[in-house]
């Protein structure tokens, strides 16, 4: 059987894998994770995950390679992490209401 490895130092992704009770190894991507002008999120997500895999894959040849991205989107805008509780207000406040 070939391993598993994980492209991504996530936490959360790890605990879903757990979840499952397989083995699987964690290898940290290294990939820059900014958004490119004129990016939708949905496209930044596809890239990033696709980039992460093929990093990691580049370091364990013969592995299965789960990269993976989230992006938050609202009305086509890419929604960042906010990293603190006064930035996530105001990302908040900053968001359309919605009926």
């Amino acid at each position: 059987m070939r391993p598993l490895v994980l492209a991504s130092t996530s936490r959360y992704r790890a605990a879903l894998l757990d979840r499952l009770g397989i083995p699987y190894a964690v290898d940290a991507p290294g990939v820059d994770e900014a958004a490119r002008p004129g990016e939708s999120p949905a496209a930044a997500c596809v890239r990033l995950a696709e980039a992460k895999a093929r990093a990691v894959g580049g370091r364990h040849p013969g592995a299965l390679v789960l990269g993976s991205d989230q992006i938050a989107d609202c009305d086509g805008a890419h929604v960042g992490k906010p990293g603190t509780l006064e930035r996530a207000r105001a990302q908040l406040a900053s968001l359309p209401a919605t009926p």
